[in-house]
């Protein structure tokens, strides 16, 4: 666990301990009159971007509609610290919109409010898979869902041609095609190039995030669930061949880019738009930036199944409702206009790079009416059929950050036996799901 996200925690708690909990700080906290209420709205986005930039217009489109005076403010750097500040000031901000895999250690440490699905205009119309991800363990709400998206493979059509290779369609065919862009000169300039970009550093739990699709593709799994509980999975005979797979693009088939295990998201998005690698396993919000660096060169294509079918990473952004504010009913307000055929049409923002709406969570919304890409059905279809969250555990960092670990070494010396890592791993899931007190007996 990073320092950076301990100091959260403790800060955190002393928040919610100090509010008495989470649930009664929201109903504790006056009320000010619904003509009087506004609301400052934080996102984890790069200032003067252009997510920013569509999220101002957006706010600025809520109020307009509705009234209500609305700021929004997009944070990059130190996003959790510069919260954690704010708890410790007891004056979080009213709504924040964040990763849904943050759900758990914001809702455990009381910052969030219940959700009432019926008390949100327009829930009905939004997709039930999207609202798993605002789901916490205990079968609660504790966001409202604004986005979702799911991972496909970005890759070099004009590489791959060059090479005279079909689209692969299993892992045999994927690895391949890997080596083939590693060894086979398929620039033609003698210039080394990696098969896969990887993001392999454990900042953030990347690499873990980064290949969950691989994984569970794989056959892993992270826990057994169960009428009682989780039990950990890690040290199954199925999470170890896939986390040996993994292990192996960088140790026997060499086709990762030399320091992978370092590389975060941006430096490895930088690498695959300059031509250092052939293929990038991302969701679609890089869409318009890539394609705009490589035109017809780039290619987005479904991942091949593994041993265990198809299955990716399905995440988005949740509107999380922030506990202890005094401007209630115009957060509710705001999360509806979010979810809201206009909203959603507005974050989606055409075709523009820095969507705030990847995938519409609004059943009634049709892309088609405001994109003209169709790789992005493509995605939508990918999230339909193949999609899955991450796991609904009272707190899922944990388990993200430590399995990043294991999976950074693994691809840092291959000399390491990936079983004994994995059941070395599988006795620290055991013990994080006794702390969070879900362990299954």
């Amino acid at each position: 666990m990073t320092r950076q996200f301990a100091a959260f925690l403790g800060v955190a708690a002393v928040l919610a301990l100090s509010a008495c909990s989470g649930a009664t700080a929201a109903v504790q906290v006056e009320q000010a009159p619904p003509d009087e209420q506004t609301l400052e709205i934080w996102q984890r986005k790069s200032p003067g971007g252009p997510s920013d930039k569509i999220g101002q217009e957006l706010v600025a489109a809520f109020t307009e509609e509705t009234g209500i005076p609305a700021t929004m403010t997009s944070i990059s750097d130190e996003f959790e610290v510069k919260l954690q500040q704010r708890a410790v000031q007891r004056n979080l901000p009213d709504v924040v919109i964040n990763d849904t895999a943050q759900l758990g250690n914001l809702q455990s440490q009381g910052l969030l409010r219940q959700i009432d699905r019926d008390d949100i205009d327009g829930a009905d119309d939004v997709n039930e898979r999207a609202w798993d991800g605002a789901r916490a363990y205990d079968g609660d709400y504790y966001g409202v869902p604004v986005t979702a998206h799911t991972v496909a493979l970005f890759n070099r059509k004009d590489w791959r041609e060059n090479l005279g290779l079909d689209v692969p369609d299993d892992w045999d065919s994927l690895v391949s095609m890997w080596q083939g862009f590693a060894e086979d000169d398929p620039t033609g300039t003698g210039k080394n190039v990696a098969g896969l970009a990887l993001p392999g550093t454990t900042q953030r739990g990347y690499i873990s995030w980064n290949t969950s699709t691989f994984f569970w593709s794989g056959g892993g799994e992270y826990f057994e669930e169960t009428p009682d509980g989780y039990r950990s999975a890690v040290a199954t005979t199925g999470s170890v061949r896939a986390a040996t797979w993994i292990r192996n693009l960088a140790c026997q088939a060499d086709v990762l880019q030399p320091g992978a295990s370092s590389y975060d998201t941006g430096t490895t998005k930088d690498l695959f738009k300059s031509g250092g690698a052939g293929s990038f396993l991302v969701a679609p919000y890089e869409l318009p930036s890539l394609k705009e660096a490589l035109g017809s060169d780039l290619e987005v294509i479904k991942p091949p199944p593994g041993p265990a079918g198809l299955v990716t990473l399905a995440e988005g952004n949740n509107a999380y409702l922030m506990a202890g504010s005094p401007n209630q009913s115009a957060q509710e307000k705001f999360a509806e206009y979010l979810i809201s055929a206009q909203g959603q049409e507005m974050g989606m923002a055409g075709d523009r790079d820095g969507n705030l709406v990847r995938l519409p969570v609004n059943s009634t919304v049709d892309m088609a009416d405001t994109r003209e890409d169709s790789d992005w059905a493509m995605f939508q279809q990918l999230f339909d059929d193949n999609g899955r969250y991450v796991p609904a555990v009272p707190n899922w960092n944990p388990f993200l950050n430590e399995s990043a670990k294991t999976l950074n070494a693994l691809i840092s010396d291959c000399s390491l036996d990936v079983r004994s890592e994995m059941e070395a791993l599988d006795d620290v899931f055991t013990a994080e799901l006794g702390r969070q007190e879900v362990l299954a007996p």
